[in-house]
Parts: structure tokens; sequence; C-alpha cells
């Protein structure tokens, strides 16, 4: 797995900019750990801080390339992973690609227009529907959590946004400005195909 150097660098993958709050949110480290390897890591040319955000530079991600090749040979060949893997992609991320059109936009008269949130009860199905998702994830990526307890971050920190989403806070399904549901989903999977080798699905 990643040391802590290795881990903050590749938290910039998942997040692109970000303050070392912000990534210790994402990879779980202490704060002060983070802010000395961005430290590091800018000494380095790996990322490059301005205004209290670091980005990763094309030398980082050389860096990680070579990184992850050692780091996560043993999870690329496990066999329970790889059709993990594939049951994620054909399967519940399909479903919360889906979901998350349907929470933003809803048909009328044969056309999707923007939804604006109106119908209580609709916005309601999409969450129950996104809770039913979200628990079958857990199940299909456990090869991947006991693989590396990153995952099981992710997948915790996606829950604490959905239950959020069922308190009222209904950013927390697809908004930008939070870690809501859909923004924590696309870092996890980023890093899950970072982890397994693969290639983002067009």
């Amino acid at each position: 797995m990643l040391d802590e150097y290795e881990l903050t660098v590749h938290s910039l993958t998942l997040r692109q900019l970000g303050s070392a709050e912000q990534l210790a949110e994402v990879n779980g480290l202490a704060t002060a750990d983070v802010e000395a390897a961005l430290e590091k890591a800018a000494a380095d040319g790996a990322v490059i801080s301005r205004r209290g955000n670091a980005m990763i530079t094309p030398a980082g991600r050389q860096f990680l390339d070579e990184v992850y090749a050692r780091a996560f040979a043993s999870v690329r060949e496990d066999q329970d992973v790889s059709a993990a893997m594939d049951s994620f992609e054909t399967g519940v991320n399909k479903q919360i690609l889906s979901l998350t059109t349907d929470w933003q936009t809803v048909e009328v008269n044969g056309e999707r227009v923007t939804n604006d949130h109106g119908d209580a009860e609709y916005d309601a199905k999409i969450i129950a529907k996104l809770g039913r998702v979200v628990d079958k994830t857990q199940k299909v990526l456990q090869p991947l959590v006991n693989a590396d307890p990153l995952v099981d971050r992710f997948l915790d920190r996606i829950g604490s946004a959905l239950t959020r989403a069922e308190g009222g806070e209904t950013d927390y399904i697809s908004g930008v400005r939070v870690d809501s549901v859909h923004t924590v989903w696309f870092q996890m999977h980023e890093h899950i195909l970072r982890l397994t080798g693969r290639e983002r699905p067009e």
C-alpha cells in the first residue's frame, strides 16, 4: 500500500486541487502529516502549492505511475478484486450515474428538464433508491475493502453524505461544493481504478 507521502500525492489525483485539510478528509491522515508531505512533494516537484491549495504536477503523476505498479501489484493480480470491479462497473456504478441523472432532471412531456425539486415524493424515491444501491455497493466492493482500507473510508463518506441528504440537506446528493454522494463516488471510482490499474469506462 501507499506510505503517507505517496498517499498525499495520490489524493491530489482524486481532488485535483485541495488544501491539506481537504486532502486529509479524503485520505484519513492527520492534517499535520499531510502538510509535511505536501512540503516535501513541493520540494520534489511533485506538486505545486498556491494560496494554501496544492495541485499535482506531471512529474508527480509520473512518480505515482511507478509507485502504483509496485504498491498495488498484489491487488491487481487478485481475481476476486477483478471480479468485483467487473460487477461494480456493469452494475452499481451505472445505477448511481442513472440515479444522479434522475435526481438532476425529470421527464416532462417526453423531455428531460431540470428538476426544480418541487416534488418531494419524487425526490424521496430517488434518495431511497440511492440508499439501496449504496448498501449493495458495500457488498460488491468487499474484496477491495479487504485489500485497501481507504475504499471503506470512501464508502463511509458516501454513507454520511446520504444520511445528510435523507435529513433534508439535499445538496449532499450531487452538489459540487460539498462532499456529496456524487462527488465522493467520483473520487472513490478514480481511486479504485488506480488501485486496480484499469481505465475509466467511456
